[in-house]
């Protein structure tokens, strides 16, 4: 029996494909998914710059009126134009979900612990 939503998913071709047994994303699933785990380590690069670099902070704060404002959009842009390429190029559209949850996982886990680390030990 299948549900209504799995059929708007087959219809839509929004369904996981598979190949043989590897189940395949979608082109822009996979590149987004690459994306966000970049943007991810994007953004505790960007803050350790800001921190370390006063000057980077106060031009920062002049693009938007505050640092954080411009800060969030440049981590957008980041997530959108990587996307957008990735899906492109198909750059990550080889790459299986298991390995996708890894990228994710490993790069929330170094932003955490890189963020972490700089503000108890800065």
């Amino acid at each position: 029996m299948t549900t209504h939503a799995a059929k708007f998913d087959d219809v839509a071709g929004y369904a996981p494909q598979t190949s043989g047994s590897t189940i395949l994303l979608n082109p822009a699933s996979s590149a987004f998914a690459l994306s966000a785990a970049i943007a991810i380590v994007f953004n505790t690069l960007l803050t350790w710059g800001k921190e370390a670099y006063p000057a980077l902070n106060a031009f920062m704060a002049s693009l938007s009126g505050h640092h954080w404002i411009t800060h969030g959009l440049a981590d957008v842009a980041v997530f959108i134009a990587l996307g957008l390429v990735f899906m492109t190029f198909g750059t990550a559209s080889q790459m299986s979900p298991k390995q996708l949850v890894a990228v994710l996982v490993s790069a929330v886990f170094s932003a955490g612990l890189g963020l972490a680390a700089w503000f108890v030990l800065g």
